[in-house]
């Protein structure tokens, strides 16, 4: 058995990963060309992709896309109405208010609210029999990236897959991926890292052939006039960044597209949301922290979990 290692740039993240298997290194290379090649359909930064053809034309016609687009835009849909709304595709008019990457100042009230009624899923359009799809409001945008990276990182999968790769892990951008066991058998751990201590991790999560996403309120904020930190998880309710009162958010299941959902949404709905959004989902695990540092598991991620600072856990009963 070979094994290679690589990373690439894509998706305006790095995808690293390694794979174990007879042809490791042309497999990867493969796996990157199908995310890239999912880039430039979701990314509402490439001027050609299908979105930036949803986005010029929001508010006047639909347009032809690809079964993958139709799939995300589905799921996407279908997400916002299990969330009520708080996983959102068209949040980008709200994102590129804050402007987390260079902001110092958070907009005003009224800026914000001038763009709210942009921001609606409803408004999303699919018709699965013309394979078309399109915004309801001129001025709104798609922004696929709420669930693009995991999609992705699943498609990559296959593709190690269909390369009869059987152990491998990928990292898209956070969305880590696994595909089976490490060669020896044993099970990869998945670090979570602590939400305020730098270069420090919480606890890790065993794990096989599974997905581990984690959101969280430190990825990327300012800290505003008044010093308090404004992270770029913002609630499409309000417009601005979440107060649910927790600061970090892991889940761990089946498919990383699944797991990009729920990490939002669940993050968003904060604990009591996190009970409703997980009841019918057995196969979701979840670790989370709240803004006073302690920690919740639900009781299906208990054995996998190995807590690495002394950071007090309780069960997170659903």
């Amino acid at each position: 058995m070979h094994s290679h290692e690589a990373s690439f740039t894509v998706m305006h993240t790095i995808l690293a990963c390694k794979a174990y298997g007879r042809r490791p290194e042309a497999a990867l290379e493969a796996a990157y060309a199908e995310v890239r090649r999912l880039e430039l359909l979701f990314s509402r930064f490439l001027a050609e992709s299908e979105v930036c053809g949803i986005n010029e034309r929001a508010g006047k016609a639909l347009v032809a896309v690809s079964p993958d687009t139709m799939h995300v835009l589905k799921e996407a849909i279908a997400a916002g109405r299990r969330s009520e709304g708080l996983f959102d595709v068209t949040i980008a008019p709200l994102m590129n208010l804050w402007d987390f990457t260079h902001a110092s100042a958070s907009p005003s009230q009224a800026a914000i609210d001038s763009v709210l009624p942009l921001v609606d899923y409803r408004q999303v359009v699919v018709d699965e029999k013309t394979g078309r799809a399109g915004l309801g409001k001129p001025g709104m945008v798609l922004d696929l990236g709420g669930l693009a990276k995991g999609y992705a990182a699943d498609r990559a999968k296959q593709v190690l897959l269909d390369w009869d790769i059987q152990s491998a892990y990928i990292n898209l951008g956070g969305n880590v991926v696994l595909v089976g066991a490490k060669p020896d058998g044993s099970a990869w751990k998945v670090g979570i890292r602590h939400p305020r201590i730098p270069n420090a991790l919480v606890g890790a999560i065993s794990a096989e052939g599974s997905s581990v996403v984690t959101s969280g309120d430190y990825e990327r904020f300012f800290i505003d006039e008044q010093g308090e930190r404004q992270h770029h998880i913002v609630d499409p309710r309000t417009g601005r960044p979440s107060r649910s009162g927790l600061v970090s958010l892991t889940v761990a299941c089946p498919q990383s597209l699944q797991a990009d959902v729920l990490s939002t949404t669940c993050f968003l709905g904060g604990l009591e949301g996190c009970k409703k959004l997980l009841a019918d989902l057995p196969e979701v695990g979840v670790f989370a922290i709240d803004d006073n540092l302690r920690g919740w598991i639900t009781e299906s991620l208990v054995p996998s979990f190995q807590p690495v600072t002394g950071l007090d856990i309780s069960l997170l009963t659903l």
